[in-house]
């Protein structure tokens, strides 16, 4: 029964993803017929010519630098931007996107020959958020996959254990392996919030970068976290980079549901993006947050990052060490403002696409810590916040260099002290 849920699962996940041409297909290529004209009436002449060409038919050009020009069709309210990549002396490759009433819409990468190498193309919904991504072929008379990116919950029954705040880029809920151990109100509705779309669907997806690759996070880190912590029911949140004050409202939320531990695995060094969460983690004493140290190899004593700078008494800063409990290179520290090590280094994790994978840093450090509280919560389900850190305190050995508050975590997997009595 097991085994034939999972077939089910994969196949949903499947059908999500489009991997099989669909009837949409015609209508999304119909879509850019002029940018396929635009395309190959310009390649060749660009890659030929030292200079980008000035006019092309029914279109006007618009700004130009040495690297890029734009060219605009009014009457259709389209812009593309070409990019020229010089890759050595005597190759050259182009970078085209082509815009609709503003928003992205196509990406093209050719190689030296003009070549397609990699395609793709946006769809909007009707309040022109981002629909899907898909993947076209080389020749763009095919979509070859397409990427929601705000599937439909698929259906579960409410489980019990104990239940740990992700706040991340979301969480990919179609895949088997992670969609077992999120927490829900009912089988198709979720716990959390999506706090950048505004809705119950906090897919995983993070458009920090360009909008035709978006990244994503929260699926991975939610994967060691389930390694280590089988019987945990997550509760994930996006977080929104368009209203960092949204963390008042993610932390309310957590507040709301008697959650005591949060994951956040990020930060950044800007802290008017993190000063609604100070105010709003101050005020709620009884939730521990467990934050990444950062990846920057620098002393985050002198050099702040938030949240892990903040000075907090309900928050848990953790960085990533070797195998052998030296800092791992390129991890932050700080004596006064990272609380622990713990190993988080060529970590094994299922990734967005369920794929088995590596990942290294003091994000995957986060999880690691909260599986750890997760366990220890099972023995110990009235504990507080002091009685958390006591036993993290005594599992803790201190290191030579003062790098860190604590010390070092040798084997988060074993539940030694676990038992409140222990001594």
């Amino acid at each position: 029964m097991r085994f034939l849920s999972q077939c089910i699962f994969i196949l949903i996940y499947s059908i999500a993803t489009n991997l099989f041409a669909g009837p949409q297909d015609g209508k999304l290529l119909a879509s850019i017929n002029n940018y396929k004209n635009f395309f190959s009436n310009t390649c060749s002449k660009i890659l030929e010519n030292s200079t980008l060409p000035k006019l092309i038919s029914g279109w006007s050009k618009g700004a130009q630098d040495e690297k890029e020009i734009r060219f605009l069709d009014s009457t259709l309210d389209q812009e593309v931007h070409i990019r020229v990549v010089n890759r050595g002396r005597s190759q050259k490759t182009l970078r085209y996107t082509f815009y609709r009433n503003f928003d992205p819409e196509l990406f093209l990468a050719t190689d030296e020959n003009c070549k397609i190498s990699i395609a793709r193309l946006i769809e909007r919904n009707k309040n022109k958020d981002i629909k899907s991504i898909s993947t076209l072929s080389k020749d763009l008379h095919k979509v070859q996959s397409i990427e929601l990116l705000n599937p439909e919950v698929p259906a579960i029954e409410p489980k019990d254990g104990v239940q740990v705040a992700l706040v991340d880029t979301g969480i990919n809920y179609l895949l088997p392996e992670i969609s077992k151990n999120i927490a829900r109100q009912n089988p198709t509705q979720l716990l959390g919030y999506d706090f950048e779309d505004e809705d119950q669907l906090p897919f995983d997806v993070d458009f920090v970068g360009s909008p035709f690759f978006p990244r994503h996070h929260g699926t991975s880190v939610a994967s060691i976290l389930i390694k280590e912590a089988p019987f945990v029911q997550i509760v994930p949140y996006r977080f929104s980079r368009r209203n960092p004050c949204s963390f008042k409202d993610i932390i309310d939320d957590i507040g709301k549901l008697d959650i005591n531990v949060a994951l956040i695995p990020m930060g950044s060094k800007n802290f008017k993006t993190w000063k609604c969460f100070h105010e709003a983690a101050k005020k709620h004493k009884e939730i521990l947050f467990i934050v990444s140290a950062g990846n920057s190899n620098i002393n985050i004593d002198v050099d702040q990052i938030f949240p892990a700078s903040l000075e907090l008494k309900n928050i848990l800063v953790v960085s990533s060490s070797t195998i052998f409990g030296n800092l791992a290179k390129g991890s932050n520290f700080g004596p006064n403002s990272v609380d622990l090590l713990v190993h988080a280094e060529q970590l094994r994790v299922i990734d967005h696409r369920g794929v088995k994978s590596i990942a290294s840093g003091s994000s995957y450090a986060v999880p690691r810590i909260g599986a750890m509280i997760a366990r220890f919560l099972t023995y110990n389900p009235e504990a507080k916040i002091g009685e958390i850190i006591k036993m993290l305190r005594k599992r803790a050995v201190p290191i030579e260099i003062n790098l860190v508050k604590l010390g070092w975590i040798p084997d988060p997997l074993d539940d030694y002290l676990f038992h409140i009595d222990s001594k």
